[in-house]
């Protein structure tokens, strides 16, 4: 076994980048969509709205029979009936007549604009107009929303409630997603015990299995969790094999180059190329990233915050990909002005916890300091300060950009 050297974030994600993925799909009804990939561009086959409607309650008139009227010289216009919503518009407004129409309703051919009625005065079959409309005021023409032949949803968008919502508007209501991708997580360690045990002297509850899943699980991955494995290389592999047939296996504890951390053993003895152990940052330096059974698998250090921070970093960017959804996804940073000092080492990419509070129309970012083993701080923090590895440090008053966790 022969451990590969450090190298820096840039080089780490450009492996991670060029892993090759096949994302499977499946197809699902709207119901279930919410929050999915979907695998397919959308093309409307029909126009939305399909025919043109009022957008108020008012009279539909042909323009020009309304140019200059007013409170002191109205125009006056015949009646010819009425549309109501839901209902075909069978009648033709004429010069000089007007046809009443309700929000939503079809509107009558010859009629180019809609009066509201807040500008109408009733005087038996006719009506006064007290304010002029121009062509197409208070009408939503016939595809104005959504022209047939139109791709309204591309191939890889994330589905919100407004696409569902022109989905809808389009009669479809089944359709190909990317599945959700299958991940398989597995703590390690002698010292780690269940969350719900009491452990003795020397041991810890297994705080990242819950961490990681659930990060894992608010991006649209189905986690599996395998188990505990011992600090013996042979119960590791055991675990590994037992999460074959995922799309990501994540190790976590065990991936320093320490005499008794054996994930890499482990991995190797069972067909796998390592291709990165350690990123040359901080908090997070022992990764482990590699290729077994033409699927990937992460060795997460086994601290929260360097765990945590190498997920967020790493091996959400794969994730996206596994999700069918591409890259340039990831939430957009905030900027804020630094309230004090914050050093780094030249040479390491560091990653800062940090907290943001708004005064007046100013965002303040405030760095939360702490090890590395304090899963508190994370609870704590709104988001992260990325200093590149070339530059020492951060000062009070800079402008910074925060990386928020949600």
């Amino acid at each position: 076994m022969e451990f590969l050297k450090s190298i820096n974030s840039k080089d780490a994600l450009e492996i991670i980048k060029n892993f090759p993925v096949s994302p499977g799909t499946e197809n699902i009804h709207i119901d279930e969509a919410l929050g999915r990939i979907i695998a397919q561009d959308i093309v409307s086959e029909e126009d939305i709205p399909p025919f043109s409607r009022s957008l108020v309650d008012g009279y539909a008139v042909r323009a020009a029979d309304t140019y200059g009227a007013k409170e002191t010289s109205p125009a006056f216009l015949f009646v010819d009936g009425h549309v109501k919503m839901g209902k075909k518009a069978d009648i033709v407004v004429s010069e000089g007549h007007s046809v009443g129409v309700s929000t939503g309703a079809m509107i009558p051919e010859g009629a180019d604009g809609v009066v509201m009625v807040e500008y109408i005065r009733t005087a038996g079959d006719s009506i006064e107009v007290t304010k002029g409309v121009y062509s197409g005021e208070n009408i939503c023409f016939k595809g104005e929303d959504i022209k047939k032949g139109d791709v309204v949803i591309k191939k890889g968008s994330r589905l919100s409630p407004f696409h569902l919502g022109v989905l809808s508007s389009i009669g479809i209501t089944n359709f190909s997603v990317y599945r959700r991708p299958r991940a398989a997580l597995i703590s390690s360690g002698d010292e780690i015990v269940p969350a719900d045990s009491t452990p003795s002297i020397g041991e810890i509850r297994d705080i990242n299995r819950y961490t990681v899943a659930n990060i894992l699980k608010e991006n649209g991955v189905d986690v599996s969790f395998i188990g505990i494995a011992r600090d013996i290389k042979e119960d590791i592999a055991d675990k590994i094999l037992k999460a074959k047939g995922s799309d990501i296996i994540l190790i976590s504890g065990g991936s320093s180059k320490g005499e008794r951390d054996y994930m890499v053993e482990a991995i190797e003895a069972l067909g796998g190329k390592i291709m990165i152990h350690g990123i040359n940052i901080k908090p997070g330096k022992p990764v482990i990233f590699g290729s077994l059974w033409d699927r990937c698998v992460f060795g997460l250090p086994g601290h929260p915050v360097s765990c945590i921070m190498v997920v967020v970093r790493f091996v959400l960017p794969l994730v996206s990909r596994l999700k069918g959804e591409g890259e340039g996804k990831e939430k957009l940073p905030v900027t804020g002005i630094l309230t004090t000092n914050i050093p780094s080492i030249y040479g390491v990419e560091e990653y800062v916890r940090v907290s943001i509070e708004r005064i007046d129309r100013t965002i303040y970012v405030t760095p939360n300091f702490s090890k590395t083993s304090v899963i508190s701080s994370l609870a704590e923090s709104d988001g992260y300060v990325v200093i590149p590895e070339e530059q020492e440090g951060l000062e009070k008053g800079e402008v910074v950009e925060v990386h928020p966790f949600y």
